[in-house]
C-alpha cells in the first residue's frame, strides 16, 4: 500500500477545501455565504486536453458528463473508474486531488452533471437522487421539486454510461467506485444496497440518511439480511461525517437514528464488507466536500490516507490529518 506523507495530504486536502469554501449544496443547512447557494455558483471549467465533457441521456433531459483521462497508457486488465455524483462540483475537485495526490495514477474520473453553468442543478439532483418522497419529508426544505427519480438515474449509470465509458476508453470493471456527497451520499447508499454487484467501492460523504424520514434505513435492513442469503463480490465502503456544525434539535440530522457511523457500524457487523468510518470534527456539511473527495480518491486507489489508514468498523473512528 503506498504511503502519502501526511504534508502532502494536508496540503492537497488544503487546496480542495479553498477551492470549495465558497460552495454550498443546494440541501445544506446553513452557507458560508449569506444566501448564495450551490446553483448560482459557476462551476469550474477544467481547461485541459485530457478532460471531454459530453451530454447523454433522453434529449429532454440529458446528464453532462465529465471525462478525465489519466496521463499514461491503461494497465493489462484496464483503467479503474471512479464516478463522482454531482459532477458539475466535484469532477473539478476530483481532478485536482488527482493531479495534487496520485497524478500518474491509472484511474478514469467520471463526472456525473447536468448541462448547466453552474455547480449544482437543484431540480435535477432532487429528482434523480430521492426516492418518491411526500411533501413533509423534506425536512424542513422546500417540497416543490419532483422526486423518485432514481431509479431512471441507477439504470442510466448502469447501461447508457458505463456502455459509453467502456467505448471510450479500456477500463475494468472490476474496479469502479462511487463518489457521493449529501443527497448523493445517500443514492451512493441506495446503489449499495440495491445493486452491490454494480461497483466494487462505494464512498458515502455526509449522506443524508435523515431523507424522507430515513426510509434508507429499511433498505439497509434488507441489504444486510441479504447478505447472510446470497454471496457478493467484494466491496467495500467508506462512510464520512462532518462534525462541525452545531443543529437545532428539530433539525433531522441531529437524530441519533440517521448516525452515519452507527450505519457504518451496522453493516461492518455483517462481516461481508470492508468498512471504513472518518469524520472530519471541524469541517460543515458543505466545506467537507473537497476533503471527502481527497479521501475518496485515495480510497479508490487503496492507499493510505497519510497519517495512517482509516480504521476498519467498528473498531475506531478515523479523525482528520491533524486532528
Amino acid at each position: 500500500m503506498k504511503r502519502f506523507s501526511r504534508r502532502s495530504v494536508l496540503c492537497a486536502s488544503a487546496a480542495l477545501l479553498w477551492a470549495d469554501r465558497s460552495a454550498a449544496q443546494p440541501d445544506a443547512g446553513p452557507t458560508p455565504q449569506a444566501g448564495q447557494r450551490g446553483d448560482t455558483i459557476p462551476a469550474e471549467v477544467i481547461g485541459d486536453p485530457r478532460v471531454e465533457t459530453f451530454d447523454l441521456g433522453p434529449a429532454r433531459a440529458p446528464w453532462r458528463i465529465f471525462v478525465g483521462r489519466p496521463r499514461g497508457s491503461a494497465p493489462a486488465g484496464g483503467y479503474s473508474v471512479i464516478f463522482a455524483l454531482d459532477g458539475n462540483a466535484s469532477f473539478p475537485l476530483l481532478w485536482h486531488a488527482r493531479e495534487a495526490l496520485a497524478p500518474e495514477a491509472p484511474v478514469v474520473i467520471v463526472g456525473i452533471g447536468y448541462p448547466t453553468p453552474y455547480r449544482f442543478d437543484a431540480d435535477r439532483r432532487y429528482l434523480d437522487l430521492t426516492p418518491l418522497t411526500p411533501p413533509g419529508n423534506f425536512g424542513g426544505r422546500r417540497s416543490d421539486r419532483a422526486t423518485g427519480g432514481r431509479k431512471v438515474f441507477l439504470d442510466f449509470i448502469e447501461g447508457e454510461l458505463s456502455a459509453e465509458i467502456v467505448r471510450r476508453l479500456p477500463v475494468d470493471p472490476a474496479r469502479r467506485s462511487l463518489f457521493g456527497h449529501s443527497l448523493g451520499g445517500l443514492f451512493t447508499l441506495h446503489a449499495l444496497y440495491e445493486r452491490p454487484h454494480l461497483f466494487s467501492g462505494y464512498i458515502a460523504a455526509d449522506p443524508s440518511i435523515w431523507w424522507n424520514k430515513g426510509s434508507i434505513l429499511a433498505e439497509e435492513a434488507r441489504f444486510r439480511e441479504n447478505l447472510t442469503a446470497a454471496p457478493v463480490p467484494p466491496i467495500r465502503l467508506l462512510m464520512e461525517n462532518s462534525g462541525g456544525e452545531r443543529r437545532a434539535a428539530s433539525d433531522p440530522r441531529s437524530d441519533a437514528a440517521f448516525s452515519g457511523r452507527l450505519a457504518a457500524e451496522r453493516l461492518a457487523g455483517t462481516g461481508r464488507i470492508e468498512v471504513f468510518y472518518r469524520v472530519f470534527p471541524d469541517e460543515t456539511h458543505p466545506s467537507m466536500l473537497g476533503p471527502a473527495i481527497a479521501d475518496g480518491l485515495l480510497f479508490h486507489l487503496g492507499h493510505d490516507f497519510g497519517a495512517g489508514t482509516a480504521e476498519r468498523m467498528p473498531v475506531a473512528v478515523r479523525r482528520h490529518p491533524g486532528q
